[in-house]
């Protein structure tokens, strides 16, 4: 038995008298609340990016000059 079987085709909201029911259209508040949310994660999106932007110069430095004390260090032992 596949769950497939018993599928028997879409569902259509449709009233007795032949329309279509509508979803409810969202109220001013919604529409705020998201546009909000919206702002909010792109300043987090923006925020986090610049700060991988400099940080990633500082890391190749510190890099660099990790490789050159450790090299130091196999040349002087």
């Amino acid at each position: 038995m596949t769950v497939m079987g018993n599928f028997n085709g879409p569902v259509i909201d449709m009233t007795p008298d032949g329309n279509f029911v509508e979803p409810p259209k969202p109220t001013l508040g919604t529409i705020l609340a998201r546009i909000i949310a919206f702002g909010v994660l792109l300043v987090v999106a923006a925020v986090a990016f610049w700060t991988a932007l400099f940080i990633i110069p500082v890391l190749i430095i510190l890099g660099v000059a990790g490789y050159a004390f450790a090299r130091m260090q196999v040349r002087r032992y």
